[in-house]
């Protein structure tokens, strides 16, 4: 075991780049959660006296009570005892929505004229005012139930498994019952093709909740038939498929969101596969996948170049985790950065073969779009600059004379801190570094990162210094040099959410391929600003605890192709996550030989427009990095490819942020998107399940999950982190 445990019965789920479940624990003013289920359950009418139902079990659990409150009142009522029962507490759910009715009644044969009903884990499923449990078949798990009548309580536990089945139908029963005993022979023992295995997923990838199911790619032969078997928990699934070219498994929605509701914390979604080629069966291979309790927040940003969607044109492309990217500015707008907090926007317009010849700063409202905050004639003003986390202030990214610099950025420039709303300078005379390169303040706003070219014309020194926008005029520190690297650029910094440490880009170049096309490799590190230790985080990058890349293409088409880190602001699940660009393989989609064209292109022709020809290697891909990084020899694991990105386009440069901030009444998923940093459930809906709304900061409440703390001890488990001012779950065990 690596990480502290906490219990599942109290976790807050969480929602990013804003998707999740939240059940509140400890909470006096209601608790989270999402559409799934209730957390602290909606009141209604009670049960009307009858018998507890055909077939019901005639479970019961009671409690004793001492309040008035009952049909007698006085001594008498403080007697009674309420109990529970149940049509049954053993359920298997098949992939079908499933009600059990459960009824709350007085030891004295009275029934009370309302119940508030509550469950444990609203993943699991929701009950309405009339009593009704309500799952969606897709889930299992022990659910709960409590009911409420004053000060009355009683409680009774529903087990749910789930057993799933697919069978398109296609495959004969004898080539079902061989798939299903597996291969035999070959030199890994599971039958002749020596070449299958997982392409994608990589095993261990940590996944959030929220995402589209990863779609299983296999190597060796193309498959006649597959047959797949899924196990999470008390959940199973399996599905017997016929395939017509490459080997891929499509997991049904349903499922894979049921399966990661379902597997315990610490515990990993088992998966394995067999396949039938001309007959002869080969497997199962098998892989583990681990699920963060929490969905990612906010939106990504990212630049886009030859994209089908914005008219085969480049644009700055937005998507919301699990759903499609959408372009939010399109034509040749690009260099960009995102605010912490989403709500500001700055790139560069319209270039020539020198420079950006426009500026613009960007609006981006809560209603969606974006807006022009200010123009400038310069074009290199806004381009890469590092924002405060409000998007007020910026430092811009210098441009050097001579020696490294990014490509399209050509003539001296100084770096200055600049008003986004006027694009005025903004007096900072304790900042004297002339040529700070890829700024990135941290999502507090205390401290910023950047490549200093004054240290090092060759790009080797990324430093960090304090930073403090409170007085009237902003106040930079001591600037540290946190990494000296005698060989490699060390640039596109971004910090982790508590701002102890940096994730940075240590490469042959600022850019991710040269001009006229070619190799330029790198790969992302992280290091510890206290202490300057540098951590190579071998997971993410594709590499295993000793040292040998596990990625499936080999070292000639995925070794050293990842760049420009990008870290969500906010924790979720025990996790900080950062995108990333990378030229890696996908699977056996974009590959040598996979369905996408030129999958063999590594580097493709970034520049003169005119043959301008972006590889589709080049794409955002996303890794967890363990959030007690301190000290821990990896605290990185493999990374997953972001769904919903366009697949032939070349994507880049990703911007994690926060959603702008939802004012009091407006509905939420999670704290994360409140101004006032608190959501609330507020009425219920008829299932049963939780309406919830940002709310004003409650009194003499602790905080849960996403919720904003000054301290650990603000937030309502004890196991809770306060991080950037939100309380965040601590990292889970891993078994």
């Amino acid at each position: 075991m690596r990480r502290a445990s906490f219990a599942r019965s109290c976790v807050l789920l969480t929602s990013i780049l804003a998707f999740g479940l939240a059940a509140a624990c400890g909470a006096s003013d209601g608790a989270s959660s999402d559409g799934d289920g209730s957390g602290m359950a909606g009141g209604g009418g009670g049960e009307t006296p009858g018998s507890p139902g055909e077939g019901g079990t005639g479970f019961e659990l009671g409690f004793g009570a001492d309040s008035q409150v009952g049909p007698s009142g006085g001594e008498a009522a403080a007697r009674l005892k309420l109990l529970i029962s149940a049509d049954e507490t053993e359920v298997q759910a098949t992939g079908e929505p499933l009600t059990v009715q459960l009824r709350a009644r007085f030891d004295d044969g009275s029934y009370p004229n309302q119940v508030l009903w509550s469950v444990d884990d609203p993943r699991i499923g929701s009950v309405n005012e009339d009593g009704e449990l309500r799952s969606s078949g897709f889930v299992a798990g022990t659910l709960t139930i409590t009911a409420t009548v004053g000060a009355h309580t009683a409680t009774i536990a529903v087990h749910i498994t789930a057993a799933l089945q697919d069978d398109d139908g296609s495959l004969e029963l004898d080539v079902k019952d061989s798939l299903v005993m597996g291969g035999q022979g070959g030199a890994n023992g599971v039958g002749p093709d020596d070449a299958f295995r997982f392409l994608y997923p990589y095993d261990g990838t940590v996944f959030p909740l929220g995402l589209s199911a990863p779609v299983l790619q296999l190597g060796g032969e193309d498959a006649d038939g597959t047959y797949v078997r899924l196990t999470a928990g008390e959940l199973s699934y399996e599905a017997f498929a016929e395939v017509n070219g490459l080997t891929r498994v499509i997991l049904p929605e349903a499922v894979w969101r049921g399966a990661t509701l379902s597997v315990p914390l610490g515990e990993a979604i088992e998966l394995s596969v067999s396949k039938v080629t001309a007959g002869k069966v080969t497997g199962p291979v098998s892989e583990r996948l681990l699920i963060a309790p929490g969905s990612l927040k906010g939106f990504v940003y990212y630049n886009t170049y030859r994209s089908t969607l914005a008219g085969d044109s480049g644009a700055i492309m937005r998507i919301k985790p699990g759903e499609t990217a959408k372009v939010l500015q399109s034509g040749c707008t690009v260099c960009h950065s995102v605010s912490a907090h989403g709500n500001v926007m700055v790139a560069g317009v319209s270039w020539d073969t020198q420079n950006a010849k426009v500026s613009r700063a960007f609006d981006l409202p809560e209603s969606g779009g974006l807006g022009l905050r200010n123009e400038q004639e310069e074009g290199r003003v806004y381009s890469f600059g590092g924002l405060t986390p409000d998007g007020s202030l910026m430092l811009t990214s210098g441009v050097p004379a001579s020696g490294a610099k990014m490509r399209g950025m050509t003539g001296e420039l100084f770096s200055r801190l600049v008003a986004t709303a006027s694009g005025n300078t903004v007096a900072a005379p304790s900042f004297g570094v002339k040529v700070a390169m890829t700024p990135n303040f941290a999502p507090d706003g205390s401290r910023v990162a950047f490549n200093n070219h004054d240290r090092s014309a060759a790009g080797h020194v990324l430093s960090v210094a304090s930073f403090d926008a409170s007085g009237a005029t902003p106040e930079f520190g001591v600037v540290d040099d946190v990494v000296t690297d005698a060989k490699r650029v060390v640039a596109w910094p971004s910090f982790v959410p508590d701002a102890s440490a940096v994730l940075f880009h240590a490469g042959d170049s600022f850019d991710t391929a040269k001009a006229g096309g070619g190799a330029l490799y790198a790969d992302i590190r992280l290091v510890d600003v206290a202490t300057k230790a540098v951590n190579e985080l071998r997971a993410l990058n594709g590499y295993d605890s000793d040292g040998e890349l596990y990625l499936p293409g080999g070292a000639a088409q995925e070794a050293h192709l990842n760049y420009e880190p990008s870290v969500l602001p906010v924790p979720v699940g025990g996790y900080y996550w950062v995108l990333f660009t990378s030229r890696r393989t996908y699977g056996n989609t974009i590959a040598p030989g996979g369905s996408v064209e030129r999958g063999d292109d590594i580097w493709g022709v970034p520049v003169p427009p005119a043959t301008e020809s972006p590889s589709p290697r080049k794409k955002i891909w996303v890794a967890a990095v363990d959030i007690d990084h301190q000290g821990v020899v990896d605290p990185s694991h493999p990374a997953f490819y972001l769904p919903g990105q366009e697949l032939e386009s070349g994507n880049m440069r990703a911007f994690a942020a926060l959603e702008p901030c939802k004012k009091r009444g407006k509905g939420c998923e999670s704290a994360a998107e409140c101004c006032d940093g608190f959501c609330r459930e507020t009425s219920r809906d008829e299932a049963g399940a939780p309406v919830l709304t940002c709310t004003p900061p409650p009194e003499n409440s602790c905080s849960n999950v996403d919720e904003t703390c000054k301290k650990s001890k603000d937030c309502c488990l004890s196991t809770s982190l306060c991080i950037n001012g939100r309380c965040a779950a601590p990292p889970p065990v891993v078994e």
